[in-house]
């Protein structure tokens, strides 16, 4: 087999059970945005529904439609982010909530539906400190007051309530969720599902768990860099970047795949790899290959796992330690390098 981005489907179903043990008894909205975290979508969607998820967190409406077409009808799919009427044409017809934070797109929201007789679900979002997107504080209540008024006239339903927060530090964190939970009251006898912590959140803080946690990187076993280890997470990543041996030398075995599949050439030198005889170090990148330190038997053909979930060190190991010597990097898999499900 030749040099590929492995995604093991078995693993990313044991996170899933770990995650829904731990947010217990709030429910998990898995986050699928970036092409499922670059594990692709339509697999990764499948398989999360097989295991019971019924919710899904997208950045855009067409994600969010990509999800629908492998989901099914059933699962209810959040896009938080609304461009123009074709998102909300085919949030409609595809039964997408959508995530609101601006009172204009609120309001741009209402209209459209009262002009179609429609009615769409929507969660409104309020700012409680990250700045990325949402409601301010000072304006939420007159915001709120008007997606009540046209929840009374059946053009909105408010699904819920949500923000995303800095996980910045604890007390950035306790500030974030106070501003929440005080911008609740808004909605005075209404009680819309509530959502608001991400991965490390959601894990480390019941108080924050709500009705729903949106994780995703957790789901996929991506830990944060300085963060607790996979072990103390109970969960594991679920893909591997592999290449394969295409030429064997006496000290050396070439590999297939080099800095243009995505493997950084400032890991030559410092990256364990895993061979079929243990470890050994990577000792240069090329733009298609690269070599590692030889093994005995090695022979054409043979798998070895450069980093990732079945690999020595994962992608949060190596950003670690080039972090230590002063070096900054970013992982990415190539769309040079099939994806091949383990199942």
């Amino acid at each position: 087999m030749s040099g590929r981005y492995e995604v093991d489907l078995r693993q990313f179903s044991a996170n899933l059970h770990r995650v829904r043990e731990v947010l217990a008894p709030a429910a998990h909205m898995l986050v699928v945005k970036d092409d499922a975290y670059g594990h692709g979508l339509g697999p990764i969607v499948e398989c999360a529904v097989a295991e019971g998820v019924r919710w899904f967190g997208t950045f855009d409406v067409p994600t969010a439609v990509a999800v629908r077409a492998s989901a099914g009808p059933a699962p209810r799919i959040i896009a938080w982010t609304v461009y123009d009427d074709a998102d909300l044409d085919a949030a409609l017809e595809d039964g997408i909530d959508l995530g609101l934070g601006t009172a204009e797109l609120i309001g741009r929201t209402a209209a459209w539906a009262r002009a179609r007789s429609a009615t769409v679900r929507v969660h409104l979002k309020i700012d409680t400190g990250l700045h990325r997107n949402g409601i301010r504080p000072e304006d939420w209540q007159s915001a709120v007051d008007a997606a009540l008024a046209a929840r009374a006239e059946g053009v909105l339903e408010i699904a819920g309530a949500w923000s995303h927060i800095a996980e910045a530090s604890d007390a950035e964190d306790d500030a974030a969720r106070a501003v929440f939970v005080n911008g609740l009251r808004a909605f005075g006898a209404h009680r819309p599902l509530r959502h608001l912590a991400a991965s490390a959140a959601a894990f480390a803080r019941p108080d924050f768990r709500f009705d729903l946690a949106r994780i995703g990187a957790f789901s996929y076993g991506i830990r944060p860099a300085g963060g607790p280890s996979d072990g103390e997470l109970g969960i594991r990543p679920i893909g591997t970047v592999c290449a394969t041996a295409t030429h064997v030398a006496a000290d050396a075995v070439v590999l297939d795949v080099g800095a243009l599949d995505g493997l950084d050439s400032r890991l030559a030198g410092r990256l364990t790899v895993g061979t079929p005889a243990g470890e050994r170090l990577l000792l240069e990148v090329g733009d298609t290959w690269s070599r590692a330190a030889g093994w005995p038997g090695a022979q054409a053909g043979d798998d070895v796992a450069l980093f990732g979930g079945r690999a020595p060190m994962t992608a949060t190991d190596v950003a670690e330690m080039l972090d230590t010597i002063g070096e900054e990097v970013v992982l990415r898999v190539s769309p040079r390098l099939p994806r091949h499900y383990v199942r």
